[in-house]
């Protein structure tokens, strides 16, 4: 979120006049300079279209009023850090003297496997970093200034950038690896980013080769960051971008073709897509998560590793639930689980269980009614709440406790806004921030609306989304 409130900042009346903003248009992303061979890049894009421009400016209207009072409609968002650079550095300079006539608004950072280790750094990768220029001249004094005093860096201008890496073997190799190819020439992260354009911030990886860059060089970090010992084999991509629209700003990413130890998300049977059992729980839900084929996922996984599941079914089968073939039984093949009291949330959280009657609804498609009831008298048997009402509705068990509202979660339009293309995600989560900041006692709870997000499958990938749908416009 903070890095949203800084793009908003172009959307207010100084950023966003005629004359700056017709200057602000187009240009070349820093992909163009760094190495075609990076495994690794991320990029901050403060420079948008007109189009982007026109997004920002609506979402920030969209923006709770206690937010909107916290942005400088005339900050500049790289004074700050600039300015830290120079105090950290005690440089004799300023940023409004020496800064401000010439950096850009994008910039990027790339690392590669070093061919020279002079280059490298722990990790067996070598890094640069592409700084957007609009003034070679000034660039070129305020950073040799920089380089002469503090010896941080060099750097070499380069097609409307400064490259800039930790010593001369970095920078020369930088040079030379995107003479040879730049990234944004690179087949796979061309592919692998296009769905992120206009994307305020990016980042892409491919996971195995920097995994082999770092066994390469003696770096276990990587494949084994916890320090258990155990090394696992990865392979695949990563990206993930932050975009901001009208009504939401939003986190998304992918994972493609990724492996682990041999293991691919296309081992495992991808189920029917569609969260619109989420939108069926009560309008009142403040916290919803739910899911399509857990089942089938919950069985594939405890086939494969039966000792893993022991104790899970050692418990289970005192409630009389066989597994693994029980899970549909339990679970259904579509479930959703909706919590209706923020308040009884929070305290059984601090209580450790609190008194169990927490206000909820589940909902199990395929589910077992008399299994669950069963279980639901239990549980109230054995001291841990009332037990909750069983029903069905259709194929669908619906489980019920506490108080729970009468009307459809989905026919709610903050949850319409945040839940909106979903169609083809298989899990999801739903958090309502109204009821949320009302506790916390935040002024104009109701313009805070919610956050959420999915999950997708599509083979051996998988995308998901992370969304906040403010309401400060309603």
């Amino acid at each position: 979120m903070a890095a949203v409130l800084g793009v908003s900042l172009l959307a207010t009346t100084v950023w966003a006049s005629n004359a700056f903003v017709s200057s602000l248009f187009g240009g070349a992303q820093p992909e163009t300079v760094l190495p075609g061979s990076a495994v690794v890049f991320a990029k901050v894009d403060l420079k948008p279209s007109g189009g982007q421009l026109a997004n920002y400016a609506q979402f920030v209207n969209r923006l709770p009023d206690s937010v909107k009072d916290e942005i400088d409609p005339e900050a500049d968002p790289a004074q700050e850090i600039v300015e830290s650079m120079i105090d950290d550095l005690e440089l004799d300079m300023t940023y409004e003297q020496d800064f401000e006539p010439w950096v850009g608004r994008r910039f990027g950072v790339a690392a590669w496997p070093a061919r020279n280790q002079d280059a490298a750094e722990s990790d067996g990768l070598a890094m640069a970093v592409a700084l957007a220029v609009e003034d070679e001249d000034a660039a070129t004094a305020a950073l040799g200034e920089v380089e002469d005093t503090a010896g941080e860096f060099v750097f070499a201008l380069r097609d409307g950038f400064a490259v800039l890496a930790s010593n001369d073997a970095a920078l020369t190799e930088a040079l030379a690896e995107a003479d040879a190819g730049t990234l944004a020439d690179q087949e796979a992260y061309a592919q692998d980013t296009a769905d992120l354009g206009g994307a305020a911030a990016a980042m892409w990886m491919d996971a195995g080769a920097v995994a082999d860059a770092a066994a390469a060089a003696g770096d276990t970090s990587f494949t084994d960051p916890l320090g258990t010992g155990e090394q696992v084999e990865v392979a695949g991509r990563m990206t993930v971008g932050l975009t901001v629209e009208p009504e939401y700003a939003e986190v998304r990413g992918s994972l493609l073709g990724f492996t682990a130890d041999g293991v691919s998300l296309a081992d495992y049977e991808a189920p029917e897509p569609g969260l619109d059992h989420l939108g069926d729980l009560p309008d009142d839900t403040v916290l919803a998560v739910g899911g399509n084929g857990l089942d089938a996922l919950l069985r594939q996984a405890q086939e494969e590793n039966p000792d893993d599941f022991a104790e899970i079914e050692a418990g289970l089968g005192e409630l009389g639930v066989s597994l693994p073939g029980g899970w549909t039984d339990l679970l259904g093949t579509r479930t959703a689980l909706g919590i209706t009291d923020y308040a009884g949330l929070m305290e059984g959280f601090s209580s450790y269980g609190g008194t169990g009657d927490l206000s909820m609804q589940l909902r199990a498609e395929g589910a077992d009614a008399a299994l669950l009831e069963e279980i639901s008298t239990q549980i109230a048997a054995d001291g841990y709440g009332t037990a909750p009402g069983v029903s069905a509705e259709g194929g669908t068990v619906v489980v019920s406790s506490g108080s729970t509202g009468t009307g459809r979660l989905g026919d709610d339009p903050v949850f319409q806004r945040t839940m909106q293309g979903t169609e083809t995600a298989i899990a999801g989560f739903y958090m309502d921030l109204r009821p949320v900041m009302e506790q916390s006692g935040e002024p104009g709870p109701e313009q805070w609306g919610s956050v959420g997000g999915s999950l997708a499958l599509d083979g051996a990938d998988a995308t998901f989304q992370a969304r906040w749908a403010p309401d400060g416009a309603a």
